[in-house]
């Protein structure tokens, strides 16, 4: 019993002291983290000069000797179709893997003509494979085209 009385009292004491220590509001963590900037303005009111931007440094003139001319600007309607013929390469090999959506896409360019030769049969064909995966936008697509034959 006499041993218990001191060792309550000492974790009495702690616990104040810990608790002490942690009853702080935001603000004075917030400013332990994040100290306020130098440059707060006075209580006067008037706003706080700011100092003057320091001087550009001199920049050493370019040395065009040793830095290779720039390639010549591609032309923009090449890039667009390499970049097409290669999205079309991309979408044939997926849908060549049987991916449901590559055919679908497919299928919609030779539907169209988009990048390929106009070929109603073999986006017909690639719809319908992916239609078989229960790809819902093809399904949608094939029916859409069917209501348009009946008219």
């Amino acid at each position: 019993m006499k041993r218990v009385l001191p060792i309550c009292w000492s974790a009495w004491i702690l616990f104040l002291a810990v608790t002490n220590l942690s009853a702080q509001t935001a603000r004075q963590l917030t400013r332990r983290i994040v100290p306020p900037p130098n440059n707060a303005s006075p209580a006067t009111g008037t706003p706080a000069s700011r100092p003057a931007p320091p001087p550009p440094a001199a920049v050493p003139p370019p040395n065009n000797a040793a830095v290779p001319a720039p390639p010549p600007p591609a032309d923009a309607e090449k890039a667009k179709q390499e970049a097409l013929r290669k999205t079309i390469e991309f979408q044939k090999k997926r849908a060549a893997e049987g991916s449901p959506s590559a055919q679908y896409e497919l299928g919609l360019r030779y539907l169209k003509g988009d990048g390929v030769d106009k070929d109603e049969a073999a986006g017909m064909k690639l719809l319908e494979q992916s239609a078989k995966q229960d790809y819902t936008l093809a399904k949608k697509k094939i029916e859409e085209l069917k209501e348009k034959k009946k008219k």
